[in-house]
């Protein structure tokens, strides 16, 4: 149902900007219909491309594929805001000269924001400090890198993730969390060429899944974050050195659809001592509403992506009361990462990909 609901607004949405295009522009004859069998070929091209995006040993040409088909479905998302928002003035003035002119200047902002978007995510993710004051820290400060979100397909380039756990261990983190959605393909057999096995950090690496994971294939990840050594909390907790907690649960939404390992915020705290601080990890930020009722010190979450490009940031805005950066109720805080990477188009308008580096500060030393 789900997927029929998606064509149909998907096949609607074309149907709509090729209208536009070609009755506004005054598009006629064979202009008309090379603009159509090009915009159906490559509307066909980035349908194809999230299918060929799983394959374990890719062509090169298969790359190519992936990256145009998933740069035209951004330029498509970016495009048909653009042309709706356009068309509230069409209801106001609607003479063919308007119409000409407002779809010549949507097309021209159409562009510009696509190649802006594209080169946004060319760009290292930036390192995003957070400082949090922490009445219970058992030392004058400690170090959180936070990874989410990275998304490994079968167009990521090696060096490209290479570079983040140089950059990841160039902070020195006391510990290194992941909250979800490492990957969208099967990479048990070529996790090495991505350095995954190179992070580095006082107390280790933990991690939870997100639901991409169970979309790859859950038992797949579970195997690939013991290989790589990260410790994997499905609604569990550990006490590290007798001086902090890392608690977390599985994907807040998926795992309980599936009905694997269905999260549980209560068992993933049973038998904390909150005398010490805890760090709570979620895939999804909608886990705060129920963690926040512990004594927790901070969760930890992604998926929101801080909407990426248009529409879905300001639909994700109104969606989640957490959607990106620090909030606090109570004394607990939770902070939304835009993400490692991106998911999908390699393309970001209103936000950067970001590494998160959280310092927790004893209550007492903060000036």
């Amino acid at each position: 149902m789900f997927f029929i609901i998606f064509l149909t607004i998907y096949i609607l949405a074309n149907v709509y900007i090729m209208y536009r295009v070609v009755h506004d522009l005054n598009f006629r004859g064979t202009t008309a219909i090379t603009f159509l069998v090009l915009y159906l070929a490559i509307t066909f091209l980035s349908v194809y491309s999230l299918k060929i995006v799983r394959f374990n040993q890719p062509s090169i040409i298969t790359k190519i594929i992936t990256e145009i088909g998933y740069v035209w479905l951004g330029i498509f998302s970016i495009s048909i805001t653009y042309f709706l928002l356009s068309h509230l003035t069409i209801i106001f003035y609607s003479s063919p000269k308007f119409r000409y002119n407002i779809t010549i200047v949507t097309i021209i902002l159409i562009f510009v924001s696509s190649v802006y978007s594209f080169l946004n995510t060319c760009q290292t993710p930036q390192i995003k400090e957070v400082k949090i004051s922490v009445p219970n820290l058992f030392t004058d400060k400690f170090t959180i890198v936070q990874l989410t979100d990275i998304h490994i397909d079968t167009a990521t380039n090696y060096y490209e993730i290479k570079q983040i756990v140089d950059i990841t261990n160039s902070l020195n983190p006391d510990i290194i969390v992941f909250t979800g959605d490492l990957a969208d393909t099967d990479i048990l057999k070529t996790y090495q060429k991505y350095g995954l096995l190179d992070f580095k950090s006082k107390y280790g690496a933990f991690a939870v899944s997100g639901n991409h994971e169970y979309y790859m294939g859950i038992t797949k990840y579970e195997t690939l974050c013991k290989n790589i050594k990260f410790k994997l909390l499905d609604n569990e907790n550990i006490l590290v050195d007798n001086k902090f907690y890392v608690a977390g649960i599985t994907d807040y939404k998926t795992s309980k659809q599936v009905n694997y390992k269905p999260a549980d915020v209560k068992k993933s705290l049973e038998n904390v001592d909150f005398s010490k601080p805890v760090i709570f990890l979620s895939h999804q930020p909608n886990s705060f509403f129920e963690a926040q009722k512990y004594p927790i010190t901070i969760q930890l979450s992604g998926h929101t992506h801080a909407g990426q490009i248009p529409p879905f940031d300001i639909i994700e805005y109104f969606m989640y009361k957490y959607f990106y950066g620090l909030y606090k109720e109570k004394n607990s805080y939770i902070y939304v990462s835009t993400g490692t990477r991106w998911w999908g188009p390699p393309m970001r308008l209103f936000s950067k990909s970001e590494i998160v580096k959280i310092v927790l500060e004893k209550a007492n030393t903060v000036k």
